[in-house]
């Protein structure tokens, strides 16, 4: 999802804290709801132990990818809001070395000793974990939905791959928790852009049955299943800043792994160039060998730990077809310039002595040119499309909206709609199509 698109996001409808409570009208009909949310949209608790000293404990939310208008208890800014939980002004500059992973020679990612990182809850309070998607919330209040009644977000600590963190288990437990209040009834596990991608592995991981008389529909509003392109940049230039519209500053941390640990699949982006220093060209294939260039030594191996050519839960869908144990829908946007890669001006790759991005030439170039291909604004619609290898019927299963952003899709008129097709389907399993024009 490119930088531009998380420097400028735009709040869709009216945030109506009045979703978070009151008597649920919902249909008998109607599935309870689990929605998985994107990068970075998910509330953190931030626990440090300082040997001699007080212990630190503050709430996070990253700066790029939260506006102002949606943060909880009426904060002024990202910073603000941490200041309110309980972070002190003098650690402010120590905040972003905690939150940055521990990168060890076998590529494995871990939190910095003595630092301890879980969502501030998952699934009691939806305004507090996941305050990004309350207008969605809002716009199916017509429907039956209520969060917190039954409608739950399952936050997830963003900076670690599927399987690194305890999304799954998590998950588990909060699909066991949903269907039992609901009296039986199956869950939609809805996802959004990187959340995609941990519910996926969730449902290919967990024990099949268990998903199988526990969930109803795996339901991605763009969702991004497999290696983020334009992502890998954020391995070899600045961190994040409290300021959100710093440009020169990476949404993300660079050692955080979640997205670009992952590796390009050569099955979404084929043979197209992504990235190009001067005259040398970078395809999905070459991802390693550009994190090397770049002098991102530390990433290249969690990438060789982390690829997700390597899994073989991913395998399962993109090589090998394997459609999930249950039915699975998907929309997302098209039609808007994406940007996919970037071209830098020619500078010299890595020096044998050089061992961290910032003696690169990749790392000071703070504007390079934008390579774009057709998508969401945020990610291409070649990533968007890429279940249409593991669905059962991808004509059945794949809507494409003309012009739904990559964050405007999730209050899109015709996105839930589908969703709420899907969720009101009947008991028999049979979810219907979403009948897309193709």
């Amino acid at each position: 999802m490119s930088r531009a698109l998380l420097g400028g996001l735009v709040l869709i409808g009216g945030l109506g804290l009045g979703a978070c409570g009151g008597t649920p009208t919902q249909s008998a009909e109607i599935s309870p709801l689990i929605l998985v949310p994107g990068l970075g949209m998910s509330a953190l608790q931030v626990e440090v132990e300082r040997p001699g000293a007080q212990g630190v404990e503050f709430d996070f939310l990253v700066p790029a990818m939260n506006p102002v208008e949606i943060l909880p208890n009426s904060a002024t800014s990202a910073l603000a809001y941490s200041i309110d939980s309980g972070l002190a002004p003098a650690d402010v500059d120590s905040v972003q070395q905690w939150l940055s992973l521990d990168i060890a020679a076998d590529g494995t990612v871990r939190n910095q000793e003595g630092v301890s990182v879980q969502p501030v809850s998952i699934g009691t309070d939806f305004a507090a974990e996941c305050p990004r998607y309350l207008p969605m919330i809002d716009e199916l209040l017509d429907t039956g939905w209520v969060a917190d009644a039954n409608v739950y977000c399952a936050p997830f600590d963003y900076r670690f791959p599927p399987g690194a963190n305890t999304f799954a288990g998590d998950i588990e437990a909060l699909i066991d928790s949903a269907v039992a209040k609901a009296g039986g009834s199956k869950v939609v596990l809805a996802c959004h852009s990187q959340g995609c991608l941990m519910a996926y592995h969730a449902l290919r991981t967990l024990d099949a049955d268990w998903v199988r008389t526990h969930v109803e529909t795996l339901f991605g509003f763009a969702g991004q299943f497999s290696g983020c392109s334009d992502c890998l940049r954020w391995a070899f230039q600045p961190g994040w800043s409290w300021d959100p519209d710093d440009e020169s500053a990476s949404p993300v941390d660079p050692t955080w792994a979640g997205e670009m640990a992952l590796g390009l699949q050569e099955s979404v982006y084929g043979s197209d160039v992504l990235y190009r220093n001067g005259d040398i060209e970078y395809r999905a294939a070459d991802s390693a060998r550009l994190l090397n260039d770049a002098g991102a030594l530390a990433m290249q191996s969690a990438q060789d730990r982390y690829s997700l050519d390597s899994q073989t839960w991913f395998q399962q869908g993109d090589e090998l077809r394997m459609p999930l144990n249950v039915p699975s829908r998907f929309v997302f946007g098209i039609g808007t310039e994406t940007t996919v890669g970037y071209r830098f001006a020619s500078v010299p790759t890595r020096a044998a002595d050089c061992v961290t991005p910032e003696c690169t030439g990749f790392y000071s170039q703070s504007d390079p040119m934008p390579i774009q291909a057709d998508g969401d604004g945020g990610d291409s619609t070649r990533m968007n499309a890429a279940p249409a290898r593991w669905t059962q019927d991808a004509a059945c299963d794949v809507q494409r909206i003309p012009g739904a952003g990559h964050m405007d899709i999730l209050t899109n008129s015709v996105a839930l709609a589908a969703l709420t097709l899907v969720a009101q389907s009947t008991s028999d399993g049979a979810v219907p199509c979403l009948n897309s024009p193709r």
